[in-house]
């Protein structure tokens, strides 16, 4: 066990997950849990014989998470994404390490007025950090996170890249498929949502070519992949800004090809192709008998208040990661692929998503505080080595297939 001591921001779905992990392989010697609601502390019972804090925190007074920040070695920020670059600067003020799932300018970002001032922000943050010589590993759960780790070893691995494609998803298993739509939610319902209605690019023979929010789920910007060991076939259609991500991966101008995905079972694409072009993904209201009411927050409660979207007892969801990167090295082709299957573990009450976001940070966490990873400034996941992440995520059962061919 580690003799620092952390703190846990956010005790949503994922914070439960990363304290799960914290605690049963013992990585601090003191946690503190924080989060909005004074309800936390009583759903902690029991858990203060383990060495952990609850308290009641408003991450909307800056003073107090200030002062909450610099009582501890490292703190895992899990808040809503307005939230961290925030805590992100406090944290480096303080030289508090601290792990992020979050990104701190958002990949899908067009305006490139806000981007300028949010990169000079982050660049700040950074120049902080390092003063103060503490780490803010950002961007580390699950999607973005580990694929952007993966996706650096495999890029590392070729000298010439014709084709890099990159997938996130989480669906149910089978026996969990018995909607009309074959998906549940184990994650933040409108974050879905928003996220089927975005923007994207590729890159396409070196070309950056733009998808637009509306033709997501057309049939030239989706396909389909069929995954031998789950044994059927996936949907999957763009899911990302690949001019940003050529950049963050130091590869703008070199690859040829390149795209990032989300995958679904089959059927979801066609459904909110129908839905997009109708307009039910809008954020702008529309007036319904006087009522000033947005289409993307009418189907996000018409979706959530119908338990049949979510996850019932026994029931498990399955996590999926895969990277492949194809090109030469040496002057030969090679061709390398990284995928992750994760089932969700009912006996411990967590989902997929839980595991692959909230262990993923706690083991970052763990790996800041024993020394083992000391890179310095805002980091990104594509700093962190295979090598430290692989054996430890070995120890959660959450297996990394590679195939080198």
């Amino acid at each position: 066990m580690s003799d620092k001591s952390l703190l846990i921001l956010g005790m949503g779905l994922q914070g439960k997950g990363a304290l799960h992990d914290v605690l049963e392989h013992r990585l601090f010697s003191r946690v503190t849990v924080a989060d909005c609601g004074a309800r936390y502390a009583g759903e902690m019972p029991g858990y203060e014989a383990k060495g952990v804090r609850a308290v009641s925190m408003d991450a909307n007074d800056t003073e107090k998470l200030r002062e909450l920040i610099a009582q501890h070695d490292v703190v895992i920020e899990l808040l809503p994404v307005e939230f961290a670059m925030k805590v992100g600067r406090l944290a480096a003020e303080a030289g508090v390490h601290l792990v992020s799932s979050m990104y701190y300018i958002g990949q899908s970002m067009t305006d490139p007025v806000r981007f300028r001032q949010m990169k000079a922000e982050m660049d700040d943050i950074d120049a902080v950090a390092r003063r103060r010589d503490c780490t803010l590993l950002i961007a580390f759960g699950m999607d973005p996170g580990l694929d952007l780790m993966l996706g650096a070893d495999a890029l590392g691995r070729l000298d010439d890249i014709d084709h890099f494609y990159s997938y996130g998803a989480g669906f149910p298993e089978a026996s969990a498929c018995d909607n009309a739509l074959s998906y549940k939610f184990s994650w933040s319902p409108r974050g879905t949502l928003v996220s089927y209605y975005r923007a994207t690019k590729k890159i396409v023979d070196g070309q950056i070519v733009d998808v637009p929010a509306e033709k997501l789920y057309a049939p030239e910007n989706t396909h389909i992949l069929h995954e031998e060991t789950l044994g059927y076939d996936l949907e999957c259609y763009a899911a990302g800004n690949c001019q940003n991500f050529a950049e963050m991966f130091g590869i703008s101008g070199k690859v040829r090809n390149m795209n990032r995905f989300s995958a679904r079972r089959i059927g979801h694409c066609a459904f909110w192709d129908v839905m997009v072009k109708c307009g039910f993904l809008r954020e702008e209201p529309v007036n319904v008998n006087g009522t000033p009411i947005s289409p993307l927050d009418f189907c996000t409660a018409l979706l959530t208040s119908q338990k049949q979207f979510w996850y019932h007892e026994g029931e498990r969801d399955i996590g999926y990661i895969r990277v492949e990167a194809r090109g030469s090295k040496a002057g030969k082709p090679l061709g390398v692929t990284h995928t992750i299957i994760d089932y969700a573990d009912p006996a411990a009450g967590l989902t997929s998503m839980q595991r692959l976001v909230g262990f993923t940070v706690s083991i970052a966490a763990g790996l800041i505080a024993r020394g083992t990873f000391k890179e310095r400034g805002v980091v990104m996941p594509m700093a962190m080595p295979l090598s430290l992440m692989q054996p430890e995520l070995a120890k959660r059962n959450i297996t990394i297939v590679t195939k080198v061919e």
